[in-house]
């Protein structure tokens, strides 16, 4: 069971930084420099720059989040008992 939740957890790993990519090339292909470079260095930065253009990153903000949300209930599950 454990091996089932650390590949589960991987690919929530992957489907959040593939979101996490996702909006820096978005930070950078609209010439936000400073936006892309604060997104690559400081991760959680990607999540306020999704924010802020919601309506064009929504869907990897959802990846992001996703991610989080399923790596976070996996790793309750492998801790408590699963």
């Amino acid at each position: 069971m454990a091996s089932l939740i650390g590949i589960l957890a991987l690919i929530a790993a992957g489907v959040g930084v593939i979101g996490w990519l996702w909006i820096v090339v978005t930070a950078f292909s609209e010439g936000e420099i400073i936006w892309g470079i604060g997104c690559l260095i400081i991760s959680p930065l990607s999540i306020v720059y999704g924010l802020l253009n919601f309506d064009e990153l929504k869907i990897p903000l959802f990846l992001v989040a996703g991610g989080l949300i399923a790596r976070v209930g996996l790793g309750a599950m492998l801790a408590f008992g699963g």
